[in-house]
Parts: structure tokens; sequence; C-alpha cells
């Protein structure tokens, strides 16, 4: 009776489960992981996941964060590619000491294009894996606009149920392309560097920032349009057609985190989807990291992520970094370092290197006192969750805004990188964010504040994607104002059109008053005036 009952639940499940694929090239551990989330999250409740990996980073292909998600196909890049692209870690020293703004937006990303469009042209070039993907007939299919090739391989396999998934808070560019407005007197972009509070120099940056941004976006995406069409055929249609059909756009936002901005409805904010707070949770330290922690009373975190390394860092900024650390000799600093050569930090007893540091399960231990991140949005949330004050130190594109989202509420220092070389700067934001109780205790009430939200981020992906799967495609959804030019979308027409209906007014009132002063007898006006 027992195994009759098992055999008609699993006959259930299986009835219910959908086909996903899940498009997620190899390029940046934060952009994968959050992309290995979503695929893990609708494996574990039952649905049947294809993981779809393009290798677009050779160095990055061992990085891709899925757990329970087994049917995992990755691409391999064939000869042509391995002969035309470049490592990307050669490239990404320059964004030490490179500032992004609105002259250089367009163009400052081109070593991402490049491996985006090579990966495209790769993955097109195999067929043996789109006959395969082909004939599994998909019921939902997830990309990220960090490309569009996925969108127009989708389309031509089959898939006409979408999902777009942003890793990032918003992409400037879908946000205009799905009809969405930009609110740039007080919404960042994704690569501002301004709070919500902006001066007109600000706004302006903000907004010319943002188009740079965009364009840059679109010139990739419409070169990668090309390649599908040229490999898939003339008929598949054009990203700016595929992505707006999207049913569902989720992003990595988290509302009580995040600037407040306008959403069409079929946005949805899934942030914090990356932090497993119950696996975290479940982490236990081993006894070398514990050792660690148990050596001094305080202990900091310094770790600027897997895409730009700690090793590429200016020397003199280092160095400046080294005499703060110094100047704290009661606390250990932890210092995820990717080289071995450390005859620059010879000497120094509180710094404890490591070229692999277990970044949650440290933030979640309470001996860890504060954390010292370059601000990607996953560290940032994963901070925001776990409570833990920090001094944040931007080094490129997203991590200005995320640095000042998270500053908003009062348990982060944000320290632009040039100051690292500044000893009297970085001492004393090191010293605040380490011992003034201010800090220590808003990033509790907002870790708090999210671990109780409503909504949870895996509730949400997994109903939405269901949702899609049974209802989808929804065409009524596609926002009208995208079609609008920038008159019409923003209002210029009317203003200009209650504008001129004032001025005629006023015309009108001023040539009648001129016309009765005309027909008024001299000596009526003579007699007025003298009164």
């Amino acid at each position: 009776m027992i195994i009759q009952s098992v055999f008609i639940l699993l006959s259930v499940i299986n009835v219910n489960a959908f086909n996903i694929l899940v498009y997620s090239p190899s390029f940046g551990g934060s952009h994968t992981n959050f992309m290995a989330r979503l695929a893990d999250t609708l494996t574990e409740a039952g649905h049947n996941v294809t993981f779809v990996v393009p290798v677009a980073d050779e160095a990055r292909k061992g990085q891709l964060g899925v757990k329970k998600t087994k049917d995992v196909v990755i691409v391999e890049q064939d000869e042509l590619m391995k002969s035309e692209i470049k490592p990307l870690d050669d490239d990404m020293a320059q964004y030490w000491e490179t500032d992004m703004d609105s002259s250089n937006a367009d163009s400052i990303f081109s070593v991402f294009s490049d491996a985006m469009l090579l990966s495209c042209n790769n993955f097109m070039r195999n067929k043996k894996v789109f006959n395969e993907l082909k004939s599994r007939n998909f019921d939902v299919g997830i990309y990220e606009p960090l490309s569009v090739c996925g969108l127009g391989y989708m389309h031509a396999i089959g898939i006409n149920k979408l999902i777009m998934s942003s890793s990032c808070a918003l992409y400037d560019g879908t946000v205009a392309a799905i009809g969405e407005p930009i609110d740039f007197s007080y919404v960042p972009g994704s690569m501002s560097k301004s709070g919500e509070k902006m001066s007109l120099f600000e706004k302006l940056e903000n907004y010319r920032l943002s188009m740079a941004s965009s364009r840059m976006q679109y010139g990739q995406w419409d070169k990668e349009t090309e390649i599908y069409k040229k490999h898939l055929g003339n008929d598949i249609p054009h990203w700016r057609d595929l992505m707006p059909s999207s049913s569902v756009a989720f992003t990595n936002s988290i509302p009580y985190v995040d600037f407040p901005r306008s959403i069409t409805q079929k946005t949805v904010p899934i942030g914090g989807i990356s932090v497993d707070m119950e696996m975290i949770k479940s982490q236990k330290l081993s006894i070398e990291w514990s050792t660690v922690l148990d050596e001094r009373p305080h202990n900091m975190l310094i770790s600027f992520g897997s895409m730009v390394r700690s090793m590429d860092m200016p020397l003199k900024w280092r160095n400046g970094l080294l005499e703060a650390i110094k100047s704290e000799p009661n606390v250990t600093f932890i210092w995820k370092y990717e080289n071995d050569n450390l005859e620059w930090a010879k000497g120094i007893q509180n710094i404890y290197f490591s070229k692999w540091v277990p970044q949650t399960a440290l933030l979640n231990d309470a001996r860890l006192t504060a954390f010292m991140t370059h601000g990607g949005l996953g560290s940032t949330n994963e901070l925001a969750f776990l409570g833990k004050p920090a001094l944040m130190v931007p080094v490129f594109a997203d991590q200005d805004r995320n640095a000042n989202m998270l500053a908003r509420h009062g348990g982060v220092l944000v320290v632009h990188k040039k100051e690292l070389g500044n000893f009297k700067t970085i001492k004393s934001s090191i010293r605040s964010i380490l011992h003034e109780e201010k800090y220590q205790k808003n990033a509790r009430k907002l870790s708090e504040l999210l671990n109780n939200q409503p909504l949870k981020p895996k509730e949400q992906v997994v109903k939405y994607t269901e949702f899609v799967a049974k209802f989808g495609p929804f065409p009524q959804m596609d926002s009208y104002g995208r079609q609008l030019g920038f008159i019409q979308r923003n209002l210029i027409d009317i203003y200009a059109a209650i504008s001129l209906s004032y001025l005629f007014v006023i015309s009108l009132i001023y040539f009648v008053f001129k016309f009765v002063i005309s027909k008024t007898p001299l000596k009526l006006v003579k007699l007025v005036k003298k009164d």
C-alpha cells in the first residue's frame, strides 16, 4: 500500500514537472552563481532543468555554481574560438586604475563584448548540441541579457515562453527595451557613481552614463543578432522583438534595499535568491579557519571578488592598505589574495592571506567583525542578509551603485578605490567600521528585516516560472511605452500643448487690452492718467 502511494505521488510530480532551459555563459562568478541558483531552485521544486553553459571564459568554466541541477550542458570552445579569444584575466587589471564615466562607458567593456560575440559564434557552430536541445521540447527558457545569443537560439528550438533574468539590479539597456521608464533625476543607472540625491551635474552624468551604457549593450546585441540570424536563419526575430516578448523579468533587486523606481507588472524582484540562508547557517568552519578567528579579538575579511584580483591592485595602494592594517594590531585581516608572492607584506603579523576563503561561512560567524568588499551585487546581498558592517571599495561596473545603495541603510562606509593609497583616509575608515557601534547596529537591523520579508525570492521564482509555463506567453503585457518616441514618452508634447494654450490665452488678453486702449478717446485716457 505504501509502495503504491509513493508510486502515485511520483507520477503526480512527474506530470506536473516542466522542462526548463537556463542559458548561462561562463563569464563572471556572480552572473553564473545567480543563474545557477535559479536552476537549482527550480530543480528542487521538481522540474526538469537543463543548465546550458557556452564557455565564454575558460578560466571560469569550473565555477558554474550548480549543485542540485545535474543536467549541465557545457559547450566547449572549439579550435577557432581558442585561437581568437584572449584570457579575460589579462585585461581585468586595467579596471583598478581606470575610472569609468560617460566618456568611456560605451567602449570600456569591449573585452567582455568581444568574448560574448566569440562565444555566440562558437555556440551557434555546435550543431550537435542544437539538435539535442531541440529534441527536448522545453516549456520555458530563462536567459540573462548579458547576452541575447540565447534569445535567438531559444526561438529556433521552439521556446516561446521566455523569462529574462538579470543578476544585476538593473541593466540600463533592458529597462528601455521592455518599456519601463528610467527616472534619471532620482534613480541611479546601473553604472552611476551617485546616490539618489543628485546635484544638477550628477543628474546630467547619470543620464549620459546610462545612455552610453545602453549604446554599448545595444551594439553588442545587434552584432549577436547578426550572428544567430546567420546560423539559424534570417526569419529568426531581432532581439528588439524577442526581449519585450519575455513573459517575466526577474531582477536581482531587493525592494527593501534598492533605490525605489518605477517598474512594469512583468518585473519581479528576486534579490537575495543567491543567498541560501539555510545552507549558510548549516556550514561549519574548519579547525584552521576557526583558529584564525580566535587569534585576536577582532577580525576583518578583505575580498575584491573573482573578476578583479587583489594581486593586480597597484602596489602603492596595497602599501597604503598595509599601513592601515599595521595600525590595528588587535585585528586579524583575512585577505583573499591570488598570488604566493607576498614579499611586499613581509613582517606583518596580523594578516592571513588565502587564495580562497569560505566567504559566507565567515560572514555568518559572530567572530568576524567587518568586511572590506568591492561591492559586487552577490557580495552586497550576502552582506545585507548576514548583517555585517562593511567598508565598500567599488572597482568597476555596477559596484559604485551597489555600494551607494547599501550605504543608505547606515551599515557601510564607501571609499573610493584611489583612497586605498591614502593612509590617513583608509586608516580612519577601517577604524570607524570596526569600532563604531552604529554601523553594527544598522547592519543587524537590515539583516533582521530581510530575513523576515513577506515574499521569499525562491517562492517567487518557482511560482512565476510555473505560471509562465502553464499560461504564457503574455503579449498583452508588452508595454506600449517602448514604441513611443522620446517626446511622447516623456510627455513633452503634452507640456508643449499646455504651454501653447497658456501662451494663446495670455496673447489673447494682451491683444484685446491693446485693442481696447487703441479705441479709447484720447481725452478720456488723459483724464484717467490725470486722476
